[in-house]
């Protein structure tokens, strides 16, 4: 009588065990691959749970046990019948294709697991398989090797699988399944050869627990702050609901103030907010379709109209009033983008763009926003699309091109400058507004080879043109954020105006506000390289964001453009136009030139004549104009 070391299969059920706590514990993932892969712990533990019993029965050879015996084995060979359609299941719910496919598949390969399963369970009449004799003995039958044989063929048709569709799975998918395969394979081996250890129940449960922290590590899928979904689980989740082609709505919280609680209360404080709010969407969301996307973006999926309006309600109303957090009361807003019939987006990179599309649309409020998506923003969303993919053709083909706008002096009634601008002209769409295609370039790591490329068609055109040099003073031309931050490219364009022979201090470079006040140390070191050529530098739209005295004053600003925004009202509203003529006044007398931007009526100019503005630019004398209309308006234009 053979004395069977039961310790691995005891060892393995533990695992399993305590494997599906775990997964119970960070939610079973919530998609087909998640689902299945549960069954198969299931599967696993009552495949090692029979095989204990009868191993046990097998030491014990007594016939009393005879029925249990048969009763015990039927269920373990029944069971690993089951565990290798679950496995091979399994496989199919992990690849990336249409679920027709996999359901076809699966179909195709219950029908020989039916046949044997018919087999085993009727085996307690033909004794094929196995049989107890009056001894108690448990007997091979003549089909025994017939189980080992078709798992071995239900492997193969994993492996093939594998093999023919490859490009269908992810890397860490196919490595996974290998490993499982390959450590099955090993265990199995050993029972064959020392068949008095138990090993096949132990590599089953090895087996799973690789798929399990290669495919559904906690650290990969749950975020570790809030317990939710992360963006890589999402990034598993959404295209496999998109091929099951079910109704699909989605709400997105971007919590654009959590920089500000951050510095106000504390990081402490915004995560133990977020947690709070991770909380209360987890509550709402009975589907447990929650997902941090990011450190301030939540998605929360609905598969109704009514559980997307029930949300959206939940969540507006969460945002109307303060937050308790760590004895402070928090007033904290957000932007809500709602899609619905999301399903109809099918990729994540299009959804994730047409979401950004959603938050630039809100407006400058401090109230929670609720953004829904409607034929109105489709149109945007498809138009800016249109442009994205034309931006690397028009980048690669310099189809971009320079329009100039000259600045009058109001003191001296002539153009003294000028400033360079970039435009876009479509095939089909026509001329593309620059804050589109520039923030599409800005976005997609465009705008550095676009701004140098303009930049050379603006010293191209000067130096064909040297009669625009005896009548203007000087050209002015912007520079993003990007560029003014990109190593080394404050050199390149020194260099390209070296190489077409122009005086350095003909150029004045425009910075935008913004960028001064966020990007100071690698722009000051920018703005000394310009500086000590003989560059000037010009602070573009003071007003519009947070720039204040103290950032004129610690860049070298030759001049100041006031923004646009700025004019609404100076007309009619004194307090507008006594702010406007007081910020001209202190400007002067810190020695800087300052020009109005957006000047569009004689009763603007009268009023800037009469609080000395220097420059002026805006429509009311001209539009920007293209390289031959340019040179035609200063030969015309002489005063």
């Amino acid at each position: 009588m053979t004395d069977y070391n039961i310790d691995f299969l005891i060892a393995g059920l533990v695992f399993l065990i305590f494997l599906l706590i775990h997964f119970q514990r960070y939610k079973k993932l919530n998609n087909i691959s998640g689902r299945t892969f549960w069954f198969l712990i299931i599967a696993g533990i009552f495949d090692i749970i029979f095989d204990l019993l009868s191993s046990i029965l097998l030491v014990k050879s007594n016939p009393a046990y005879n029925s249990w015996m048969i009763f015990f084995s039927t269920m373990l060979y029944i069971l690993q019948m089951i565990v290798v359609y679950i496995f091979y299941n399994y496989t199919q719910a992990l690849r990336h294709c249409d679920e027709d496919i996999r359901t076809r598949n699966i179909k195709i390969m219950a029908v020989p697991i039916l046949c044997m399963e018919v087999a085993i369970v009727t085996n307690v009449l033909h004794k094929q398989f196995f049989y107890c004799n009056e001894q108690g003995q448990y007997v091979h039958g003549k089909a025994y090797l017939v189980t080992y044989i078709f798992t071995l063929i239900c492997i193969a048709a994993v492996i093939i699988n594998c093999f023919i569709n490859q490009e269908e799975y992810q890397k860490n998918e196919l490595r996974a399944i290998k490993e499982f395969l390959g450590v099955a394979l090993v265990c199995v081996t050993i029972q064959m050869k020392f068949q008095s250890v138990l090993m096949t129940g132990f590599g089953l449960s090895l087996g799973i627990t690789i798929l399990f922290w290669a495919l559904y590590n906690p650290q990969l899928y749950i975020d570790s702050l809030t317990g939710l979904y992360s963006k890589g689980y999402f990034r598993r989740w959404f295209p496999e609901q998109i091929k099951r082609k079910k109704e699909l709505h989605l709400l997105m919280i971007d919590l654009w103030k959590l920089k500000q609680v951050n510095k106000l209360y504390g990081v402490t404080t915004g995560d133990e907010l977020l947690i709070q709010i991770a909380e209360y969407l987890h509550k709402i969301n009975e589907a447990n379709h929650v997902f941090r996307i990011h450190g301030n973006r939540f998605f929360v999926f609905t598969t109704s109209l009514m559980d997307y309006e029930t949300n959206k309600d939940a969540i507006m109303k969460l945002f109307k009033r303060p937050f308790k957090v760590k004895g402070e009361r928090i007033s904290f807003s957000a932007a809500i983008c709602g899609i619905i019939n999301v399903q109809e987006v099918k990729e994540i990179d299009v959804l994730i763009d047409y979401l950004e599309y959603l938050v630039q649309l809100k407006p400058k409020s401090d109230r929670t926003i609720l953004i829904q998506n409607d034929q109105h923003t489709k149109e945007g969303f498809l138009y800016e699309q249109e442009v994205k993919k034309y931006m690397a053709t028009a980048i690669e083909e310099d189809l971009f091109e320079v329009y100039y706008q000259p600045l009058y002096d109001l003191k001296e009634k002539r153009y003294r400058t000028m400033e360079a601008l970039s435009r876009l002209r479509h095939p089909s769409l026509g001329m593309i507004s620059p804050e589109v295609f520039i923030g599409i370039a800005e976005k997609h790591g465009q705008i550095a080879k676009l701004g140098y490329l303009q930049f050379r068609k603006v010293c191209k055109f000067i130096k064909e043109h040297p009669q625009i040099m005896e009548k203007i003073e000087s050209i002015k031309y912007n520079l993003s954020p990007l560029e003014l931050l990109k190593s080394g490219y404050s050199k390149k364009l020194l260099s390209t105006i070296e190489e077409f022979d122009i005086p350095f201090s003909y150029f004045q470079f425009e910075i935008t506000e913004t960028v001064a006040t966020e990007y100071s140390e690698a722009l000051y070191q920018t703005i000394a390289d310009f500086k000590k050529s003989g560059i000037q530098i010009c602070l573009d739209d003071f007003g519009s964001g947070y720039a204040n005295l103290n950032t004129v004053l610690k860049l070298p600003f030759s001049t100041i453009k006031l923004d646009r925004s700025l004019l609404n009202g100076i007309c009619y509203d004194d307090q507008v136009a006594l702010l406007y003529k007081n910020i001209v006044a202190v400007m002067q007398n810190l020695g800087h030139k300052v020009v109005a931007e957006g000047v569009e009526t004689q009763e603007e100019i009268d009023l800037l004549k009469q609080w000395g503005v220097d420059l002026v630019q805006g429509y009311y004398y001209t539009k920007p104009l293209d390289s031959e209309q340019i040179i035609h308006k200063l030969e015309k234009d002489v005063c």
